[in-house]
């Protein structure tokens, strides 16, 4: 599994940096099905300990891209003693791939992927949810949110609450706008706080990553996807 998880973690890297370099960026989805921009190491050791200290048995991954957090969620509960992790993701290409990661990772026994759009294929997960990753993609190229509308993240989170568990743990590291919001409002049934957590190939202020996205103007749309501060917002339902 660790083997799969380095792996993972520098096509991770890989594929942020040819984003930024080449410019390859869409609202589609579809259109980055090659790139894996999922969530880095550091921030998968932290899902795996909190999913782990909470002795999680039912989890959900949206989106699950080609795996990488989906590993370390089901790494938690195949440790906690058994139990399912649901991924949704919208991309066949990277449903194949994460099948083939998750398996290669000896982990196939505790995962589901459910293909498509995770606003339909997470309508009803089985039971109650004990973790959630919420990770989505942008709705257009300029925006989390369609015109007018909200981002798929608190789509996706409105969906899952009433599936959610009392004291089930949320993440988030997108930062749309409007999920931290809603997760903020202590009206809206959560307890939430940002905490931050900086990526190894952040630490070196002349990494050649964070040159490139120093160089970006700052209506880049890549930037829309890293929060000014790098890390995630840890959520519990009441």
């Amino acid at each position: 599994m660790e083997r799969v998880l380095q792996r993972l973690d520098q096509e991770n890297v890989d594929s942020f940096q040819q984003a930024v370099t080449t410019g390859t960026w869409s609202g589609d989805p579809f259109a980055l099905a090659q790139l894996p921009l999922s969530v880095g190491a550091e921030t998968g050791d932290l899902i795996y300990l909190t999913a782990r200290a909470a002795r999680v048995t039912r989890a959900v991954d949206f989106a699950t891209s080609v795996g990488a957090s989906l590993i370390y969620l089901a790494a938690a509960v195949r440790d906690n003693g058994g139990g399912l992790v649901i991924g949704a993701e919208l991309v066949p290409a990277k449903v194949e791939a994460a099948r083939r990661n998750v398996d290669e990772a000896g982990l196939t026994d505790y995962v589901e992927i459910r293909e498509g759009d995770a606003r339909e294929t997470l309508a009803d997960v089985g039971g109650p949810i004990d973790y959630a990753i919420v990770d989505g993609f942008h709705a257009t190229d300029s925006s989390w949110t369609a015109d007018g509308g909200t981002s798929l993240a608190l789509d996706v989170l409105k969906l899952l609450t009433p599936q959610l568990r009392s004291g089930a743990i949320l993440v988030n590291d997108n930062a749309e706008p409007d999920y931290l919001e809603y997760v903020r409002d202590r009206r809206n049934g959560f307890r939430s706080s940002w905490i931050t957590v900086i990526p190894r190939h952040a630490q070196k202020a002349d990494g050649e990553l964070v040159a490139s996205l120093r160089k970006l103007p700052a209506d880049a749309p890549l930037l829309a996807l890293m929060p000014k501060v790098p890390g995630l917002e840890l959520s519990v339902r009441d």
